[in-house]
């Protein structure tokens, strides 16, 4: 078991960037307040130098401000906290003096050397030199320009509710995301089941064309055959073959489909013409059957996908009806509706139809209405799980229903 839960850990990090956000916060607040105070003061001061300038003895100035004269040089010409200036030095280096000589007025908080208590200093250019003017930093002045704790007190009460609240929110998340993780290994195990079912299925179906294709060939062999008998097993072994290549490609399709469906490439494909190209390849079958075909698909139809598997669709779905609806039938292929995002398609033939609770298992990998018919009409079952897997690669649905008076039609749609 880990030493932390997913929960606890979450909360950590929401605690660590919050507490972070909320800190800077404060502090830049804390700052922006003492910046301004100060910004008060120097401007109270800067009021103080000008009137100093005009009367250095102003009975309007407050008892304990000191106000000092300076020359270009750094020489202090007066002071109001010295009896003799003649014992100061030089205050050319004074920081508040160097950014009056830069900006035209200058500031500093520090420790006066010659009355040896601290001043926030504040000096002001003049036409001969510097005015300026200090009040003493005692605890008054500090506790003036420290910040108000209200703005903390009210930011900690804050930080403290949402710790609550951020600990709701990933108990939450928690849960959703051991929930998800359980989905996830459920999911897993299904498609580990599915591909298990699958393998066994695919063996199932490719054990009987490699036997029926080994038999025939050990009996051509083996035995004394008359040219009609070796012929005849020689197609069955061809015709073995050919759904076995048939079962092969179908199951290379469709694992595609699946697992790597990003592969496919997309274009500009016209319906029509892939349609009219399936019924050219099934003319022999379509004679041979006395089918009547119809494609009913307006001609220059473009739907942006994949060729082959626009292929698959139609083709499978042709086959289909041509293998199971039976002799004498009408095959119809045709657009039966569109919007601004789907064209809607139906194949339909006028053959006997399938049982109505077969109507959706179809769809489904190797599912046969007549396992022993359909082995011996050479389909592999997956067929309708290609077009299945196809539509839902083009962004669409597919279902079959049972006519009112007969036969089955399979609807689908393909965005456009």
């Amino acid at each position: 078991m880990e030493k932390f839960s997913y929960k606890s850990r979450l909360f950590f990090y929401f605690f660590i960037v919050f507490a972070i956000f909320t800190l800077t916060v404060v502090i830049y607040q804390q700052s922006r307040e003492k910046q301004y105070k100060r910004q008060l003061i120097e401007e109270q001061l800067d009021i103080y130098c000008n009137i100093a300038y005009l009367n250095h003895f102003d009975t309007s100035l407050p008892e304990n401000i000191r106000i000092t004269v300076i020359d270009e040089g750094g020489k202090v010409l007066f002071d109001t906290r010295m009896d003799s200036v003649a014992l100061l030095e030089n205050h050319f280096n004074r920081p508040e003096i160097i950014g009056a000589k830069i900006k035209g007025v200058g500031s500093d908080i520090r420790l006066s050397q010659s009355v040896g208590i601290p001043f926030i200093y504040y000096a002001k250019k003049t036409e001969n030199g510097f005015i300026r003017t200090a009040l003493p930093y005692d605890v008054e002045m500090k506790d003036f320009l420290h910040a108000e704790n209200s703005f903390l007190i009210i930011s900690t009460s804050l930080f403290l509710v949402s710790l609550f609240f951020l600990w709701r929110i990933a108990d939450r998340f928690g849960r959703d995301v051991i929930r998800l993780q359980a989905d996830v290994v459920s999911e897993q195990k299904a498609r580990i089941g599915l591909k298990s079912e699958m393998t066994n299925s695919i063996a199932h179906e490719l054990r009987t064309p490699v036997s029926a294709i080994r038999g025939y060939i050990e009996t051509l062999l083996e035995e004394d055959l008359s040219p009609e008998t070796r012929r005849n097993f020689t197609v069955r072994a061809y015709d073995a073959a050919v759904r076995l290549s048939d079962l092969v490609r179908d199951v290379a399709l469709i694992t595609k489909l699946e697992e790597a469906e990003n592969l496919f490439k997309k274009e500009e494909v016209d319906v029509y013409e892939i349609v009219g190209g399936i019924i050219e390849e099934f003319t022999t079958k379509i004679n041979e059957n006395s089918v009547k075909i119809e494609n009913l698909v307006p001609k220059y139809l473009i739907v942006t996908g994949n060729q082959t598997l626009l292929y698959s669709i139609f083709r499978n779905l042709i086959e289909n009806a041509l293998k199971y609806a039976g002799k004498w039938i009408t095959i119809k292929i045709e657009l039966t509706g569109e919007d601004d995002n789907f064209y809607y398609f139906s194949v339909s033939d006028t053959g006997p139809g399938i049982d109505d609770q077969f109507a959706e298992r179809i769809f489904e990998r190797f599912f046969r209405i007549n396992d022993g018919r359909s082995r011996e009409d050479g389909g592999s079952g997956l067929g309708l799980s290609i077009v299945r897997h196809a539509v839902m690669y083009h962004g669409g649905k597919v279902s079959a229903q049972n006519q009112p008076n007969s036969g089955l039609k399979v609807l689908f749609s393909l965005k456009r």
